[in-house]
C-alpha cells in the first residue's frame, strides 16, 4: 500500500508536555520530514489548544478531544514507547506503529501487556541499532532503525573564543528516581572549580534548545552522567558544537561513543572516576591542545553522521515498505 497514493493520514501521538525535550522534538521533526516528502502526517495531542511553545517546527496539530476527530481504519498512529498502553490508542481501528527512542522504559509503557503485538502494534521504529535488537528479541516486533539527527544550529561555530566552562547536563527525573550521580557531580565539581577561578560550571537547566547550542559552541566540556538513555541527546549535540563530552556509556552509547576518539567515556555509575578525569582535563586544558583538537574532530565527525537527510530517507523507506492488509 503506497501511503501517499491512498489518502492515508499518519498521526504522531504526543503527550501534552511543556518542558523542552528533543525526544518530543524528534516526533515533530518526523511529521515535518514526512510532509516534505508528500505524506499526510500530523501531530496528535490530547487537549486543544495545546501547542508546545519551545518547538519552532510548524506542522498541523489535531486533538483527541476534538468531537470531529475520527481516524479511518486505513490511517496510522505512531506511538512513543512510553505511551504504548494508553487506552486511547486502542479506541480507534487505525494501524499502530510503536516508535522506541529509549530502551529502559519499554516495560512501563507496555502496562500489563506481554509485548507490542498484544497491544495491536504491527510495526516498530527505533532510533539506534541496539534498540532494534532489544525490541526484536524481547518485545515481539522486528524493528527498523530510523536514526535521530542533531539540529543544524549545534554545528554553527561561535564568534566568541571558547571559554573555560564546564556544562552539566541535568535531568530532575533521575534525582526523583533516586539516582544521585548528578548531585555528586554538582557538589564535587562545584568545590573543585572554586579552586580554579578561571573555570566556571553551568547547569543546562531551564534553557531553550538554541540557548544550549550557543553555550556548547563556546564551552570546553560537557559532563553528562545520565545512565539510562539511548541517544542521550546532549552528548552528540556537544560533539557537534566542539564541546567535549565527559559521559557514561549509558545504554545506547555503544552505538556511537568511542572513548578517546569522540568523547571521554566511563562505565555507568563510575561517578568518582569521571569527576577525577574531568578535573585532570580541566588542569591540562592549555597543555594538551592536540588531545583537545582530536576529541573535537572525532566528535564533529560522529555528530555529522546524524543528519536530517538520513532521518528523512529512513522514514521514507520505512513507510513505503509498509504493507498492511
Amino acid at each position: 500500500m503506497h501511503l501517499r497514493d491512498h489518502g492515508v493520514t499518519i498521526y504522531y501521538l504526543l503527550a501534552d508536555f511543556t518542558a523542552p525535550s528533543w525526544g518530543i522534538g524528534m516526533l515533530y521533526e518526523h511529521v515535518r520530514l514526512l510532509r516534505a516528502q508528500g505524506f499526510d502526517a500530523r501531530a496528535l495531542h490530547h487537549h486543544s489548544p495545546f501547542r508546545p511553545a519551545w518547538i519552532d517546527v510548524e506542522v498541523p496539530i489535531v486533538y483527541l478531544d476534538d468531537a470531529d476527530f475520527a481516524p479511518r481504519s486505513s490511517d496510522i498512529v505512531v506511538v512513543p514507547e512510553v505511551l504504548a498502553s494508553l487506552e486511547v490508542v486502542q479506541q480507534f481501528p487505525w494501524h499502530r506503529i510503536v516508535f522506541v527512542q529509549g530502551s529502559f522504559l519499554i516495560t512501563r509503557g507496555l502496562g500489563d501487556a506481554a509485548d507490542y503485538r498484544e497491544l495491536g502494534f504491527e510495526a516498530a521504529m527505533v532510533v539506534l541499532p541496539h534498540v532494534a535488537t532489544v525490541v526484536g528479541q524481547h518485545f515481539g516486533l522486528p524493528a527498523t532503525v530510523v536514526p535521530p539527527f542533531v539540529a543544524s544550529y549545534f554545528f554553527e561555530p561561535s564568534a566568541a573564543p571558547r571559554r573555560k566552562r564546564v556544562l552539566l547536563a541535568w535531568k530532575e527525573a533521575y534525582r526523583a528516581a533516586g539516582l544521585l550521580d548528578h548531585d555528586i557531580v554538582l557538589w564535587l565539581l562545584s568545590r573543585e572549580l572554586r579552586k580554579r577561578p578561571e573555570w566556571e560550571l553551568v547547569r543546562l537547566d531551564g534553557l531553550s534548545h538554541r540557548e544550549v547550542a550557543a553555550l556548547m559552541s563556546s564551552s570546553a566540556f560537557l559532563v553528562n552522567v545520565s545512565s539510562h538513555e539511548a541517544f542521550n541527546t546532549t552528548v552528540p549535540e556537544a560533539m557537534a558544537a566542539g564541546c567535549i563530552p565527559i559521559c557514561y556509556e549509558a545504554i545506547g552509547g555503544r552505538d556511537f561513543l568511542r572513548d578517546g576518539f569522540n568523547a571521554v567515556v566511563f562505565p555507568n555509575q563510575q561517578v568518582y572516576a569521571l569527576v577525577e578525569r574531568a578535573c585532570e582535563l580541566v588542569d591540562t586544558f592549555d597543555e594538551c591542545p592536540g588531545l583537545i583538537a582530536r576529541l573535537q574532530s572525532g566528535g564533529r565527525e560522529t555528530a555529522g553522521t546524524f543528519t536530517p537527510e538520513r532521518t528523512a530517507e529512513a522514514l521514507r523507506s520505512f513507510f513505503e515498505s509498509l504493507n498492511f492488509a
